[in-house]
């Protein structure tokens, strides 16, 4: 099974022989998004990052004191990014899986993603998951919100006509506007957000496949960081800033009453 481009294998090997960073807190951070999930990550009409991810982010960089910069890349690269050491923290709707905490250090749950059949308009027979054998079905590509949850769909209830993965939300709503889609595999939120701009394009089917919480990783021994980073996420939760996002990006009311520390 991949995730976001890495094997299970080998997330593993590199958890068991990489040399875990150092905990020494850093001068500056190096964080990574993708800049294209937009409710999450985006660039705005001023052509700046903009996002309920992004705006966690720069409350972390104030609240901690520490300088941040955001380097957009595919979201696929952006885990073996953080790896290598390229990056100290990520931004970017990253689930928490159990896998993925013996490879990295997670925030506390700062988000939640609730994976949701999106079906478009005049698609006729989807109800169910289980009608999604046949049809033509698209995801992010890698993303535990996307494409595993679609693969998983596909083994549970029989072959897609055809699969897509994708690299951001807006190449693949659009691909379903020129009927190049049956339905997507994606989170609530960002399928929300599109649907409120565009009613006519598709409609949420269904209870939701799964819901899984969004914390922002860091390389393994970043013990000092993670205090930081979750003492910030705290501050957010009083000072009520991701509820106010959350209804701002998600159309979601009291969001942080979904979110708990301990997924």
């Amino acid at each position: 099974m991949k995730v976001h481009g890495l094997t299970s294998a080998c997330l593993l090997t590199a958890a068991l022989l990489a040399a875990p960073a150092s905990a020494q807190l850093p001068a500056q951070l190096n964080a990574a998004t993708s800049g294209n999930l937009p409710p999450v990550s985006f660039m705005n009409e001023k052509n700046e990052l903009d996002g309920f991810d992004i705006r966690v982010a720069r409350h972390v960089e104030s609240h901690t004191g520490i300088p941040l910069t955001l380097h957009r890349l595919d979201f696929k690269g952006i885990l073996p990014g953080l790896q290598t050491g390229r990056f100290d923290i990520v931004f970017s709707n990253v689930n928490i899986t159990p896998e993925r905490q013996g490879v990295f250090d997670y925030s506390i749950p700062y988000s939640r993603s609730a994976v949701v059949m999106v079906v478009r308009k005049g698609a006729e027979g989807i109800k169910t998951f289980a009608d999604l054998a046949g049809k033509r079905v698209g995801a992010i590509a890698g993303a535990n919100d996307g494409e595993m949850p679609a693969r998983a769909i596909e083994k549970e209830h029989g072959r897609f006509r055809e699969f897509k993965g994708y690299s951001g939300y807006a190449e693949m709503f659009a691909d379903m506007g020129i009927g190049r889609l049956d339905a997507i595999i994606a989170p609530d939120t960002a399928a929300g957000n599109v649907i409120r701009q565009r009613p006519e394009l598709a409609a949420i089917v269904g209870e939701p496949y799964q819901v899984r919480y969004v914390g922002a990783p860091m390389r393994k021994g970043s013990a000092e960081l993670k205090e930081k980073v979750d003492a910030a996420i705290r501050d957010m939760k009083e000072k009520g800033l991701l509820d106010q996002w959350g209804k701002e990006f998600f159309g979601i009311d009291h969001f942080s009453s979904q979110l708990t520390e301990k997924p």
